[in-house]
């Protein structure tokens, strides 16, 4: 009786994992079917798997190809998909290093020093972290117009750094807790100063966390949508993913068009979560345990 129950509880694990996987799935495939599908083969609701499979709409989004029948907004708006590709990938790179660089030092010393006010300015970085986006979208945008500062990837960075910043700072500090200081104490007894057990200890020590809120903080970047609309209103600052949603006129949706964008913007971040699952799992579930 034991091992019938033992049987059908792992045959349920594997059921709940197969719908899981077919859930997370599914909008990804039909997305891609979507873009290799003839555009009359897609209004049409009879037609699940396409007949005719068809690359030009990835050869006018990457090479900026002419395709027959392709209306002149669609291939307009490919030229702008490629520089928002560029811009967004120097937007979330150049977050991720600037915020690991300023974060890794500021959770360093939230682990390992004790000032007075740590606690409290510790908890204040992760209320900045839960504040919703939108409450701070007008007084940003007040600042940024009367700056000058519209139509700018250093804006947009200046902006994802302020979010993104404090989770690192959140995360790493517990990163840095779970080094024993035994460890750095060796080093500073063998002559090291503060400063050079931080590099040579500490830092080695973090690697994966470092590489975890890395990861996630390109994510973060990467699939930011609201600030990119409201701040990059011309095509030589747009983000990818506004302009993913631009490929479409007064008359109508180019589905086919908006589909091959989707695909071409979900290939980095999926490559990026399968290449480093298993540091970002760590970074997910780091602070989980009360300290």
């Amino acid at each position: 009786m034991y091992k019938k129950k033992k049987k059908l509880k792992r045959a349920g694990i594997y059921i709940g994992a197969v719908i899981l996987v077919v859930w997370s799935v599914l909008p990804v495939l039909w997305m891609f079917l979507s873009s290799i599908t003839p555009s009359n083969e897609i209004i049409d609701a009879s037609i699940l798997l396409p007949k005719h499979v068809t690359l030009d709409r990835y050869k006018m989004i990457l090479w900026g190809e002419q395709i027959e029948g392709v209306n002149r907004n669609a291939a307009a708006q490919s030229a702008v998909f490629r520089q928002a590709m560029v811009n967004s990938t120097i937007v979330a790179v150049v977050t991720t290093g600037v915020s690991i660089l300023i974060g890794a030092s500021s959770s360093y010393a939230f682990a390992r020093l004790r000032f007075k006010g740590n606690g409290t300015l510790r908890f204040s970085a992760l209320f900045f972290q839960l504040l919703p986006p939108i409450s701070l979208l007008i007084p940003y945008y007040i600042v940024v117009s009367k700056s000058g500062m519209l139509d700018k990837l250093s804006t947009l960075i200046l902006v994802n750094v302020n979010f993104v910043l404090a989770y690192v700072i959140w995360v790493m500090s517990n990163f840095f807790k779970a080094i024993p200081k035994d460890l750095e104490n060796a080093a500073r007894i063998d002559g090291c100063t503060w400063m050079q057990a931080y590099i040579r200890v500490a830092l080695p020590n973090t690697l994966p966390g470092f590489v975890a809120v890395g990861a996630l903080a390109f994510l973060m970047c990467w699939d930011e949508f609201m600030f990119a609309l409201v701040f990059a209103q011309s095509d030589k600052a747009k983000m990818i993913t506004v302009a993913v949603s631009e490929f479409g006129t007064k008359y109508g949706i180019d589905y086919g068009m908006t589909m091959t964008a989707g695909v071409m913007a979900t290939v980095i971040p999926m490559l990026l979560v399968l290449f480093f699952q298993k540091y970002i799992v760590s970074g997910l579930t780091s602070g989980a345990v009360k300290e």
